[in-house]
């Protein structure tokens, strides 16, 4: 059904479980996995309450530590026999998940979503609302387990 599936990946429960689905569906549909990890950079400026850009010292930790997240992931994949590339994005985090979508021609994008509510919500955002409002292709959002009802 799938050729190609963009899965989000991050350090959160929502996101582990989004990766977990897409490695399913992936190995079904016989699908190649683009693993994107995006450094957002405007909302961690937004919530530290910085004018200036963070120091480059911490965009390289950023970017090092998603970087080895999307190995492990990558990893993880291969040993299941699921073909996976990785990327590291830096910007908006909507955009970018919709770039790299776009760039690969991805059929479906996975994603956790937080589930926030109310004033958490109004200040952090919806990554996963950004993507499903602006996507041209079909979005699978994951919540983690715990919040299932």
């Amino acid at each position: 059904m799938f050729n190609t599936i963009l899965v989000a990946v991050d350090e959160s429960e929502a996101a582990r479980e989004a990766f977990e689905l897409a490695c399913k569906l992936a190995l079904e549909d016989r699908a190649a996995l683009v693993l994107l990890n995006v450094v957002d950079v405007s909302k961690l400026i937004a919530a530290s309450g910085y004018d200036a850009p963070y120091p480059e010292q911490t965009l390289d930790i950023m970017r090092t530590a998603g970087q080895q997240l999307l190995d492990d992931r990558k990893a993880a994949c291969e040993k299941n026999g699921v073909k996976a590339s990785t990327a590291v994005g830096e910007g908006d985090a909507v955009d970018e998940i919709l770039r790299v979508s776009n760039e690969n021609n991805a059929g479906l994008i996975c994603i956790g979503t937080h589930g926030r509510q109310g004033l958490a919500r109004l200040f952090i955002g919806s990554v996963a609302e950004g993507v499903l409002r602006r996507s041209t292709v079909p979005v699978l959002t994951m919540r983690p387990s715990a919040h299932a009802g």
